[in-house]
């Protein structure tokens, strides 16, 4: 028999690490490899901000896994908009999430990947939030799967 044990971790994500499925040159286990530079951009977003679902939808041919990736980038800075530009150019990504316990997931792979979108809100009120809604969304045939961090290029 197999148990599945109730786990003691707090909710909640703590980092939010995103990049060009096209720059990635395989996976391996626990390892993501890539070509030439890293790719991989960290955003900071807001504390607490960070959040993925993942539903499972039946179809015909299977099981789907509906995943959404929210997250709020704050304030204006002209370097994050150019980065985040080029990642909606590229728009197909993966992701690797850390939770608040350090464990490290990767959504997506050298195979499916997920589609890139951001909105930018200057606020009307100074006291509003200003800055960047980020939105990551995608129906893969895999769920997430624990990585190590860093990266390694090969």
């Amino acid at each position: 028999m197999k148990t599945i044990q109730k786990q003691i971790i707090l909710g909640g994500n703590t980092a939010l690490f995103v990049f060009p499925a096209l720059l990635v040159h395989s996976i391996l286990g626990e390892t993501i490899f890539y070509s030439g530079e890293d790719p991989t951009i960290e955003i900071e977003c807001a504390p607490e901000s960070i959040r993925h679902t993942c539903k499972t939808i039946q179809t015909r041919a299977g099981f789907l896994y509906d995943h959404t990736i929210t997250a709020f980038l704050a304030g204006l800075n002209p370097d994050s908009i150019t980065e985040l530009s080029k990642l909606n150019f590229y728009n197909n990504v993966l992701v690797v999430i850390k939770n608040s316990d350090s464990t490290c997931f990767l959504i997506g792979n050298t195979n499916e990947s997920l589609n890139f979108n951001f909105n930018f809100d200057s606020a009307a009120n100074p006291s509003d939030r200003n800055g960047s809604e980020l939105t990551i969304t995608g129906q893969l045939s895999t769920s997430f799967t624990f990585i190590q961090m860093p990266l390694i290029p090969l």
